[in-house]
């Protein structure tokens, strides 16, 4: 049988997701791309800027590997919809170009949403069942209208996130009546435009498409969109809809009554409708549901998902799964938290009153035991605050809509927790059924397509073939019993509360509220041209391409190195120049007007004339630490190979003629090759910068203990890396590994000679990673040749390479390697993401992390062009120009 898959692309709040479904199998495969919205510029912390291109190309990149994880072909796929976050907007011209765009965070229309509140609440609210919020369409487009009126007079349909993307596949304007009816525009009770109140608050009509039904064939994949996508040109493109409604067609939540949360980055606690009803006091949110005839009672219980993510991090942010960290923690303590209780990260919907989100955690050091079942009692109270904060909103949104909910529906992120689904089923004491893939609103996007396609004939058949595969948690007795008393008492902590976190709001707001702005963009309407000769990887080139428009000639690739005539001929018409080896001197940048910036992915721009660069107002930027996982990663190496007597073990084998199965060869490996663990050893760092730190993050990993010496780091400081701070002697005396990661200076030259590897302990180890003149090698030699030391690693040498006949590699417990510490290729990727994110920041307020004049990066204005020198510059450059200046014999001195 022919494969038949199904695509659905998800616009989420931090990442875009591709999932491709078999309509035969249910076999899901999905992948993932993150993204961050930027602030607008000139809106303090309320306005975010969203970027339909950027979406558009993270999309496609996640379609690539979920097609990738399908082992799918472009022909595979027979139909593709899209969903995305309600009260996401976009608003095109004519011709189909943004004109603006922002997802659900922006709030900069919040004098207009406050107005309309004031004015119109209580009508809008029963017209379209939302009350009005800064996020919602009506008082962005009343913002819009305002503070753009070239883009207002060129507006040409209103969309949501989803719609854009979908105008992307196939080039009609569309959407449905599930995000419509997010605008504040569109008619509870109909299914139709508000026409009334659209004339009333005198927006053109022709701004709205006519809503279509979710699943409904809205035009076929064009050749541009399917190329970037790796899928047919040709297929049906679907009508999709608002996400949490696409999550509930996921998890098969469809009839009147059906309860479900969809919990990823927000918590909508929703019950399907079969009708709107009354909710005097507004405090839910009622819309539709992708189904016709059916609607949704909302009470969102906030942004959970988000809070747990910064929580999770901030416990466990060294793991790749901090929030699976978090939820082990959780389960490992009992109901009730030990007494803990937390309202951190959620809250009781009033749609009348948003608020921002403020919670506490009520903690006593009495109450909590010692060790590791402390964190789990705090994580514990974490995760039920958020499961109460669940509960008390699906009674709210049960209460006011007259239903008795008898299971729950529990989609999105947390749905893939099994520790969390019983957690919540004995919170609510209801049997909580979580969707079969945690990514319930691609598939409900997926489901669409399937219809749009004809493998379904409707929704609800799409929904009971390839929804339906739920996993079930009933509650446990004991514990479901233990959160009826928990509850309460929350309950109440919660509203006693109130008065305390409102006050806390008005200083949390106060603090966020950025000083009065006096000064105008400090960044030109036109993209900066960025020129790229730095090797950098696939994801750093998009994010630049997000700031700019970029140029990559990688260095490796051209195989060329730019200084002089060349430089200045490749740079003309750049703004921007990242550079690795490129020599830019005094006299290259006299001759480039246009040039603003200047980074150097290097430790130290050794190929930057920095002074130069300074006199006419060019920022310069270096990637320090770019290598530092690198070399970290080669000075445990070095530890774990001399402990285990590796070079011995392989030269045993290979070295010592023998016949397979010869038993003297594992005769002499059990007498001579005894080794040693990381474990309970003490590793000793001299330095405790971003390689140091590096190394020690891995030796603690092994069980290791880790001392350092650095003058310029402090004990708090050291302890924050999990390092005990000693004096220079101590470490000498107590290491079993001495390693070396400092800068070279006057001080530090020669650190370890003779008296030094006397001082060590005997049997232990050298390493040195960082600079050969921080060590004698003949002292070394010497003390290897005693016996007193048991073994060395290095990777610098007073020579380089060292010659063969070098005393260090006479030595079969010495490992030397030519320099190989900074050489590979993630070292790219490290790289790009330093000079980027760094590059945005430069752009955004000027306040890079790494400038190597500060001063000037701050006072940097691309709108403006570059000032003319005068004489004294003029005269300064040509002394530089005649200087030894930056030249491409400094590129062989290596800077960590």
């Amino acid at each position: 049988m022919a494969r038949r898959l199904l695509m659905g692309l998800d616009v989420g709040g931090g990442s875009g997701r591709a999932l491709v479904v078999d309509a035969n199998s249910g076999t899901v495969s999905s992948a993932r791309s993150p993204w961050s919205y930027p602030r607008a510029e000139h809106s303090g912390p309320l306005g975010f800027d969203a970027d339909i291109d950027a979406i558009f190309t993270h999309l496609c990149d996640a379609s690539h590997r979920a097609l990738a994880d399908a082992d799918a072909t472009s022909g595979d796929v027979v139909g593709i919809a899209v969903t995305s976050m309600r009260y996401g907007l976009a608003i095109f011209d004519a011709a189909g170009a943004a004109l603006y765009a922002g997802p659900n965070r922006d709030a900069r229309a919040v004098g207009e949403g406050l107005r309309l509140a004031a004015e119109h609440g209580e009508a809008l609210h029963a017209a379209t069942g939302h009350f009005p919020m800064p996020i919602m369409a009506a008082p962005r487009l009343q913002w819009l209208r305002a503070n753009d009126s070239d883009a207002w007079s060129r507006a040409h349909a209103v969309l949501a996130l989803n719609d854009a993307v979908t105008y992307r596949l196939c080039g009609q304007f569309s959407t449905d009546p599930s995000q419509a009816g997010e605008t504040l525009l569109f008619d509870l009770a109909d299914r139709s435009w508000a026409w009334d109140w659209i004339d009333r608050l005198d927006f053109p009509r022709a701004l709205f498409p006519a809503p279509s039904e979710p699943g409904s064939r809205i035009g076929e994949l064009s050749s541009d969109a399917a190329d970037a996508l790796g899928l047919r040109a040709g297929i049906p493109v679907a009508v999709g809809g608002a996400d949490t409604q696409c999550g509930l067609l996921g998890v098969a939540a469809l009839e009147a009554g059906d309860a479900a949360v969809i919990a990823g980055t927000t918590a909508p606690v929703e019950i399907v409708l079969d009708r709107p009803v009354a909710d005097p006091d507004a405090r839910c949110w009622q819309g539709h549901h992708l189904v016709r005839d059916r609607w949704v009672i909302e009470s969102s219980a906030g942004p959970t998902g988000e809070a747990l993510d910064w929580f999770a991090e901030l416990v466990h942010g060294d793991v790749s799964d901090p929030v699976g960290a978090l939820l082990a923690d959780a389960a490992d303590s009992s109901p009730g938290a030990g007494g803990l209780l937390s309202t951190y990260g959620t809250q009781l919907m009033n749609a009348r009153a948003p608020a921002l989100p403020i919670g506490q955690l009520f903690i006593s050091h009495l109450l909590a035991a010692a060790g590791a079942e402390r964190r789990a009692h705090v994580a514990r109270s974490v995760v039920e605050g958020i499961a109460f904060g669940m509960r008390v909103n699906l009674e709210q949104a049960a209460g006011i809509a007259g239903v008795r909910v008898d299971r729950l529906r529990l989609g999105g992120g947390m749905s893939r927790s099994a520790t969390f689904s019983q957690l919540l089923a004995n919170v609510t004491g209801l049997p909580v059924e979580a969707g079969g893939t945690s990514e319930a609103t691609a598939l409900g996007a997926a489901l669409c397509a399937g219809v749009a396609s004809g493998v379904f004939s409707d929704l609800r058949e799409g929904a009971s073939r390839l929804a339906n595969s739920l996993r079930v948690f009933e509650p446990e007795a004991n514990a479901a019993d233990r959160y009826t008393e928990v509850y309460e008492g929350w309950n109440q902590l919660r509203e006693a509360s109130a008065p305390a976190e409102e006050l806390a709001r008005g200083l949390s707001m106060r603090a966020m509220m950025p000083p009065a702005a006096t000064a105008t963009s400090k960044v030109p309407s036109a993209r900066p041209r960025i020129l790229v000769t730095a090797a950098l990887d696939a994801t750093s080139l998009a994010q630049l391409g997000e700031l700019g428009d970029v140029e990559y000639a990688s260095y490796r690739e051209a195989k060329r190195m730019l200084q002089g005539e060349p430089l200045v001929e490749a740079l003309q018409g750049f703004e921007i120049f990242i550079t690795e080896i490129d020599v830019v001197d005094a006299d290259s940048v006299r001759s480039l007007p246009e040039l603003r910036v200047v980074a150097s992915c290097r430790g130290n721009a050794v190929n930057v004339d920095v002074e130069a660069c300074s006199l006419l107002g060019i920022p310069v930027l270096n990637a320090p630490g770019r290598n530092a996982d690198a070399v970290a990663d080669l000075a445990l190496a070095f530890m774990l190979m001399l402990a285990r007597r590796f070079p011995a073990a392989a030269a045993l084998l290979r070295d010592t003629p023998h016949e397979p199965g010869e038993m003297r060869i594992l005769g002499r490996a059990f007498g001579e090759l005894r080794g040693q663990e990381l474990w309970r050893k003490t590793v000793g760092l001299i330095g405790l910068g971003a390689v140091g730190r590096g190394v020690a993050r891995r030796a603690r990993s092994f069980g290791a203990s880790v001392i350092a010496f650095d003058p310029y780091v402090d004990a708090e400081r050291s302890a924050r890396d999990g390092v005990e701070a000693v004096s220079f002697d101590e470490l000498l005396e107590r290491s079993d590994f001495v390693s070396l990661h400092a800068p070279v200076s006057d001080e530090t030259r020669g650190l370890l000679g003779a008296q030094q590897f006397a001082q060590m302990r005997a049997g232990s180890y050298v390493i040195n990673t960082a600079r050969a003149v921080l060590l004698d090698e003949s002292a070394l030699a010497d003390a290897l040749l005693s016996g007193h030391l048991a073994g060395a690693g290095l990777d610098v040498f007073v020579d380089e390479p060292p010659g063969s006949k070098n005393r260090l590699l006479a030595f079969s417990n010495v490992i030397a390697t030519p320099h190989i510490g900074g050489n590979t290729g993630e070292v790219a990727a490290h790289q790009g993401q330093i000079i980027t994110e760094d590059l945005a920041r430069l752009l955004r307020d000027g306040s890079p992390r790494f400038a190597l004049n500060p001063e000037v990066a701050l006072s940097l204005d691309l709108t403006t062009p570059r000032s003319a020198p005068d004489a004294a510059v003029l005269a300064r450059l040509a002394e530089l120009a005649e200087g030894p200046g930056p030249s491409s014999s400094d590129l062989n001195r290596t800077k960590r």
